[in-house]
């Protein structure tokens, strides 16, 4: 790492630690008028259920009851959802109404199931609409509902990931309205098309991580998807303007509980997974949770395959009252061949994929060329409950990932019926990210108003190492050099060999040069937002985000560059909230700031550095939100229109200049229902219309490439629940999306696809049993960059709980 990295890290680790020393005195004397909970929680057979959860629903409010069943709180008056959860699930929801002065109690709650039971029930079936739970407090960095947030996310959690027998992150999230995943453009990380703009899953537990590898989600509990610009509480370096994409991973809880699974199916698939949760003492205020995976599978086609180990370790301990800390680590080491998109598309005269000669089944790489990588990442977290009304989180997280004698394949379209195959090694690839973040979260009234606010500050680092090879292409008389070594030109056919691409031969090509390149920027970010309720059915939202950007001198082969730059820019984010049907109808709207960071450029003209200003995006969106009959139907329905400005675009003297637009406009629908016990619909759609207004001649009031107009999804299952069938369940559903194109002069396209998918499953309290087919109808389609995905897939799972 470059030093300047750990220079500016160190003191703003100390500052956010001196901020919250001379803070805690001061929001300590904030109190409120709270009222005392008391109740105490039971099985249906009268028996205590010792350590489970009490908490308030999208509240910070809660604790854990004792070996009697007992538990006491203090929260402030008001109406609330009181939950009680048990071996991390929610098992029972109650209304109910606090007064201060007073004690509150609310009497004994009973879980349905019988004590000796409780470890012989799917503890998944008590819930209702589990696909539904959105309770979380990353999304708004504060305890704030669904209904009472005027921006649009979506959560897929571990429950519907196992009902889809899903083995990697792109089968996680194919259930999230408007959504697409597929691997990267160049096989690194996983890139999600949200709102007519590819992002990536850069922040894990609310913090930055660099997406190139990202967690396998064996340790993942749930993946939160915000939809539109969100730079204002996650942003900075990694703002995107489609949305933000945060993976929450695996806490321990305070039940002992263990399952491990296998999957096997189709391409040789063997997976082997191991999720272990258990207290490390009487009390249960030290928890540990390790989750370990072995994952391997070959490609469809000739050549190519996935390998990969992964290991995770959580653990919890209750310092004291008010106190917790919380560490993790995961590692994760996937050996893959990489296989970039094919370019140059434009050169063909055919409209689209399917119009070349059918090579679906067939590689252009080999498995000897295949890569290696590992991710590490570290987290360490202080929660302390300062006063009633104040909580702090200091939260420190360092990432890792990087490859060595990587090897990427480069295709390039010569005409209708020949693809030159190209390499690109690295010899070198790390990337390296730091960050500390410090929330102060409020929950106070002023004057009547209550306000809940997060106040906060944020550190990031990145450094970027890397090393490459550069050819010479053209002649010894007329030398043109390239970071992409030609290799071979294959023929687009069945009958034509091609000759698998040997490492050797690739390492044997004579380089004309070698460059080493170390990069390093850094942000310093502060933040506010204040949900203020008006009323108890009308919240606004205000919020702030300052960021200052600094980009450090490349050092070229051990010299400093000239490209160092630095940036400030604010973020605004707007919201408003109106229930005309408190907790069950939300009508709200937004205005919302992206920004992304823009390097200098070198005027060609004048020979100059020509220095620019952020780009941004505005959204404004408006929709609904319901939440009703008790839970049984949650939907979100919402149009937006995204605003693009201050694209640096070239011109025809040769220059640049900062005055390109661009205008994504949509619809989205999701819904998610439980009309009746044991069965469950999940169903979304998305439609966008993405287009430059402003642009260079070749882009003007073009498609954006790689974006479908239109995306749907759904899935429905049923499970028995009762009877001599009980834990049998059956599920079926669908992925659409619409024809994109492959490039900016909107010529050729990747066609539309249909995609159906089934699963039958038994799913009982010691074991769960499934099988399902992807791609049922065996249909040939490629994702966005015109890569062949997979046909019919056979997937069978078995897992033993304990």
């Amino acid at each position: 790492m470059i030093k300047p990295t750990f220079t500016k890290k160190r003191p703003l680790l100390l500052y956010a630690l001196l901020v919250q020393g001379l803070l805690v005195p001061c929001l300590g004397n904030a109190q409120n008028h709270n009222a005392l909970i008391r109740g105490e929680i039971r099985t249906n057979d009268q028996q205590p259920l010792a350590f489970a959860s009490a908490l308030l629903k999208d509240t910070r409010y809660g604790s854990m009851a004792d070996e009697n069943g007992i538990f006491q709180f203090q929260a402030p008056a008001g109406e609330y959802t009181l939950l009680v959860s048990y071996a991390g699930y929610i098992a029972l929801e109650k209304k109910i109404t606090l007064h201060s002065g007073v004690e509150n109690n609310v009497g004994v709650l009973v879980v349905d199931a019988a004590a000796h039971q409780l470890r012989e029930v799917v503890v998944a079936d008590i819930q209702k609409n589990k696909f539904a739970d959105k309770q979380t407090s990353t999304v708004a960095r504060m305890a704030l509902g669904d209904l009472e947030n005027p921006q649009v996310y979506s959560v897929v959690n571990k429950d519907f990931m196992q009902e889809q027998l899903a083995i990697d992150f792109n089968s996680a999230i194919v259930s999230v309205p408007g959504v697409v995943v597929n691997n990267g453009v160049n096989d690194s990380g996983n890139d999600v098309t949200l709102r007519g703009f590819i992002t990536n899953a850069t922040f894990r537990n609310g913090l930055v991580v660099n997406p190139r590898t990202q967690t396998e989600i064996v340790n993942v509990e749930r993946v939160e998807v915000l939809k539109g610009p969100s730079a204002t509480l996650f942003g900075g370096a990694m703002s995107t303007y489609g949305g933000a994409v945060n993976t929450v991973t695996k806490r321990p809880f305070e039940s002992f509980r263990g399952e491990i699974g296998y999957n096997t199916g189709s391409f040789g698939l063997n997976r082997f997974t191991a999720d272990l949760n258990t207290p490390l003492n009487a009390d249960r205020t030290a928890l540990l949770r390790v989750n370990a995976a072995a994952h391997t599978q070959n490609s469809f086609q000739d050549q190519g395959y996935v390998r990969g180990t992964a290991l995770a370790a959580s653990m919890a301990f209750k310092t004291g009252k008010n106190t917790t800390i919380r560490f993790d680590a995961d590692y994760y080491a996937p050996n893959k061949t990489l296989n970039a998109f094919v370019r140059n598309s434009n050169v063909l005269t055919v409209p689209s994929m399917s119009s070349l000669n059918n090579v679906h089944d067939r590689s252009f790489t080999s498995n000897d060329i295949g890569t290696k990588r590992t991710s590490y990442y570290a987290l360490a977290e202080v929660e302390h409950r300062i006063s009633d009304a104040w909580t702090s989180r200091t939260t420190y997280q360092h990432g890792e990932s990087g490859e060595k004698q990587s090897i990427f394949l480069v295709l390039s379209y010569l005409d209708n019926k020949t693809v030159s195959r190209g390499i690109r090694p690295f010899d070198i690839y790390e990337l390296i990210t730091d960050n500390v973040q410090q929330n102060f979260v409020g929950d106070f009234k002023i004057g009547g108003v209550r306000n809940r606010l997060v106040v906060g500050g944020d550190f990031m680092a990145r450094t970027t190492n890397y090393q490459y090879g550069s050819f010479n292409v053209g002649t010894a008389e007329k030398p043109r050099y390239s970071v992409f070594a030609p290799y071979d030109v294959v023929k687009l056919d069945d009958e034509s060999p091609w000759a698998p691409i040997s490492r050797d031969q690739v390492n044997k090509i004579d380089r004309a040069f070698t460059t080493g390149i170390q990069n390093s920027n850094f942000s310093f970010s502060a933040y506010a937002s204040d949900a203020i309720s008006l009323t108890d059915r009308l919240i606004v939202l205000a919020s702030l985000r300052i960021d200052r950007y600094e980009n450090q001198k490349s050092i070229t082969n051990g010299v400093a560059g000239t490209d160092n730059y630095v940036q400030v820019q604010a973020s605004p984010k707007l919201g408003v909230v109106f229930q005309p049907i408190k907790d069950q109808i939300s009508l709200f709207g937004n205005y919302s700031n992206g920004f992304t960071n823009v390097a200098p450029s070198l005027n060609a003209t004048t020979n100059t550095i020509t220095t620019w200003k952020p780009t941004q995006a505005f959204q404004t969106e408006g929709g609904v939100k319901f939440d009703l009959w008790n839970g049984i139907l949650s939907s979100t329905i919402s149009y937006y229109d995204i605003r693009v400005k201050d694209l640096v675009r070239s011109i025809p003297d040769g220059t640049s200049v900062q005055d390109g637009n661009q205008r994504s406009r949509g619809l989205e629908v999701e819904v998610i229902a439980n009309p009746a016990r044991g069965l469950n619909i999940v169903a979304g759609y998305g439609y966008n219309d993405n287009k430059y207004t402003l642009y260079n001649e070749a882009y003007q009031n073009k498609t954006t490439p790689w974006v479908p107009a239109q995306v749907f999804n759904t899935w429905i299952s049923y499970k028995l629940l009762n009877g001599p069938g009980k834990g049998l369940g059956f599920g079926a559903g669908g992925n659409y999306a619409g024809k994109t194109y492959l490039d900016i002069s909107n010529t050729f396209t990747v066609p539309a696809y249909t995609l159906l998918n089934a699963t039958v499953f038994y799913d009982q309290p010691k074991y769960r049993i499934g099988l399902k087919v992807n791609n049922l109808a065996d249909k040939s389609y490629w994702n966005f960059y015109g890569q062949p995905q997979n046909p019919r897939q056979f997937l069978v799972g078995v897992s033993y709980k304990f």
